[in-house]
């Protein structure tokens, strides 16, 4: 009995610590939100959080498709643009330290009517985002950004 009782002590222990460590880091996220639209364009912001339960260092962002990313472009991407709106994909640019809650954004570009602006409609590109935990272990997420406007889930709303 007591060998019984030992057993699911220590199952229960392992349990416990395999889900702790798996809760008990950063989560970084990234969105492109709206910052500002009209009957023009739509510029955009891109929106980096991390919602998990310790800070997360050394952020830095990598395009997981250049040909995902090439083709989401619009024929209003030029180089300057490119400089500064693909300046988050710059290792040297990585983020030192993005507290857990803490959000930090960078202008991310505009759509424009007939694919005029820096990226098309619609068009969306995936990304890496590469991070340490606090204690130096190494995490890395795949997820698409989207280019659409995030006032409205719809592309619908009132004027």
């Amino acid at each position: 009995m007591n060998i019984a009782a030992l057993a699911v002590a220590l199952i229960a222990l392992a349990m416990s610590a395999h889900f702790w460590r798996r809760q008990f880091r950063p989560i970084v996220t990234a969105m492109v939100k709206t910052h500002s639209g009209g009957n023009t364009g739509i510029a955009y912001n891109l929106v980096v959080l991390n919602s998990g339960s310790i800070p997360a260092r050394d952020v830095w962002f990598e395009v997981a498709d250049a040909k995902a990313l090439a083709a989401a472009l619009g024929r209003g991407a030029n180089n300057k643009d490119k400089k500064a709106w693909l300046s988050c994909f710059d290792r040297r640019d990585m983020i030192p330290v993005l507290h857990n809650g803490a959000q930090v954004s960078c202008s991310f570009g505009v759509t424009e009517g007939e694919e005029k602006g820096f990226w098309r409609n619609a068009a969306e590109f995936p990304i890496r985002i590469h991070y340490k935990g606090w204690f130096g272990k190494n995490y890395f997420e795949t997820m698409t950004l989207r280019m659409v406007d995030t006032d409205t889930f719809t592309g619908f709303m009132w004027e």
